[in-house]
């Protein structure tokens, strides 16, 4: 038998305390952060995201979706780029709103329907809508950040939003590369499964088929833009024209119907600061 002294035991006893309160306590979520825009004005949104972009709004889509609706809906907002700032989730974007911090871009678009009156669509299209947004969020997302952390521009478009001096570019690319990439890839594989490059590519094909034939007019559900439009654009646009992937080359060689609708909501949202 092993003789312990008493502060060695006392140090495993609580070691294992501690271990067995966390295994048992229930989970649960951080509270709210404080509100940041003190003296805000009543029904303004200020939404919160990463640095804007010279010929894109946004590398984030989600953060790009809350903006698009915003701006289809005509609701008064004002962007605040953030450098540090995170959501009670840890992420970019989110809201305040009447002083209310709201996280997660999928809960921000339910509080904007509800709170300024946006009407539903009828009922199947409201269907499709949400199932259409949910593939787009939820399974053609993960494809389409594999392809766009694949590139070294990714990187340099990181290492430019944070004001690196340029001489600095060569060195943080490979570093962030294999931090952010490998981490990118993890999340990848737990919530689509683990692939190879040309099976990402056949499962992107097949996600962009389903968006090119839900297209039923000059958008997807004809002549005026729906939230669906905000988010299949949002997560094409933040990958396409920032820089090229492989996924430039797939819309422009396989799916011009959908560059064609990706180009004129542009010109419905951005008519003037979407730059190139």
């Amino acid at each position: 038998m092993v003789d312990l002294c008493p502060i060695t035991a006392a140090i495993i006893v609580g070691a294992i305390a501690l271990y067995l309160k966390n295994f048992f306590s229930a989970p649960s979520i951080k509270p709210k952060p404080a509100i940041q825009k003190k003296d805000f004005k009543k029904d303004r949104v200020y939404l919160y995201q990463f640095k804007r972009l010279k010929n894109c709004p946004n590398l984030s889509p989600f953060c790009m979706k809350i903006e698009i609706l915003c701006r289809m809906y005509k609701i008064p907002y004002e962007i605040v780029e953030c450098t540090s700032l995170r959501s009670r989730n840890g992420l970019l974007p989110f809201i305040e709103l009447n002083g209310e911090h709201i996280a997660d871009s999928s809960l921000i678009e339910m509080r904007l329907k509800s709170h300024f009156n946006i009407p539903s669509l009828p009922a199947d299209l409201e269907a499709q809508s949400v199932a259409l947004s949910k593939m787009a969020d939820h399974h053609l997302f993960f494809l389409l950040i594999r392809f766009k952390t694949a590139v070294n521009a990714f990187y340099e478009t990181l290492i430019g939003g944070i004001g690196l001096p340029s001489f600095l570019t060569p060195v943080f690319v490979p570093i962030l590369k294999a931090i952010f990439g490998k981490k990118v890839y993890a999340r990848c594989a737990g919530a689509i499964g683990e692939f190879e490059w040309s099976e990402l590519d056949e499962l992107l094909h097949k996600d962009l088929e389903v968006v090119q034939n839900s297209i039923k007019g000059k958008f997807i559900f004809g002549d005026k833009m729906t939230p669906v439009d905000a988010t299949v654009f949002s997560q094409l646009a933040t990958v396409y024209y920032p820089f090229r992937t492989h996924i430039s080359d797939v819309l422009e060689k396989d799916f011009p119907k959908v560059l064609e609708y990706c180009e004129r909501a542009r010109k419905e949202v951005y008519p003037d600061d979407f730059t190139v």
